[in-house]
């Protein structure tokens, strides 16, 4: 996720949203890992087309919108590596509760939109990007993907998991949405030094907070929504985050 030092940015985090990251109770068992398979694309011989924002999408699930700014151009590879990545993570955690449940993506499973903003002001102090310069990102990403949606913009109906070809300071997530930097797309498409794995559980970390998971108090170092995102899928949720998500209308 394009972290500062993780005890750092987990703290900041904590306090500004009000969230923990995931950590591993003593009392569960580990998930059975499923294959790590980095996600390569073929050459494509058509220019990539933006699908816009969706107009289709079915109530409580979750809306995965890779934003491209106006200086950049829409990359194929991002929007596939996105969306293995986001099915990935439905699957994970499935297993990760035990059940049936996990959440649900949208059917069309990454949406591709081009924002009216330059790369640079993603991560600027554009007038309303909050007050801390850690999270501008987080705050623009969010600002935009809002003034794009419109009226369609509904956290009482969808979760947000965006992306955004743009530098940040940090990924990040909070109540309803989540926003991830180009450190993020440039990890599911092996091209930073960390392990292809290693993103995908970044993403679900973050989508955690989305669903209402804080930091644990313990720190165990195997949870998810502690530094166990660095160890996905061999990462655990603990009892609290199981129930709270078990609680959750976007787990069905």
């Amino acid at each position: 996720m394009g972290r500062k030092p993780i005890l750092s940015f987990l703290l900041a985090t904590s306090i500004l949203f009000g969230l923990a990251s995931c950590k591993k109770s003593t009392s569960t068992t580990e998930n059975t890992p499923e294959p790590v398979v980095p996600v390569t694309s073929p050459p494509s011989t058509t220019a990539p087309v933006f699908t816009g924002p969706s107009t289709t999408a079915a109530n409580l699930t979750i809306r995965v919108i890779y934003l491209v700014p106006s200086d950049r151009k829409l990359n194929q590879a991002y929007t596939d590596a996105v969306g293995v990545s986001s099915s990935r993570l439905a699957t994970w955690y499935k297993s990760a509760l035990g059940g049936n449940k996990t959440f649900h993506l949208n059917t069309k499973i990454t949406e591709t939109i081009q924002s009216t903003h330059a790369a640079a002001w993603f991560n600027a102090n554009n007038g309303n990007s909050g007050t801390d310069a850690q999270f501008y990102f987080y705050t623009n990403a969010r600002n935009d993907v809002r003034a794009i949606l419109g009226s369609g913009y509904d956290e009482s109906k969808y979760i947000y998991m965006v992306y955004v070809d743009a530098a940040g300071t940090t990924g990040a997530g909070a109540i309803g949405f989540t926003a991830m930097p180009e450190n993020d797309l440039l990890g599911l498409t092996n091209q930073m030094p960390q392990p292809w794995a290693r993103w995908v559980g970044g993403a679900g970390h973050e989508i955690g907070h989305a669903f209402g998971l804080p930091h644990p108090a313990n720190q165990d170092p195997n949870a998810l929504m502690w530094t166990g995102y660095t160890l996905y899928p061999n990462c655990i949720l603990n009892d609290s985050d199981k129930a709270t998500l078990n609680a959750n209308k976007f787990f069905y």
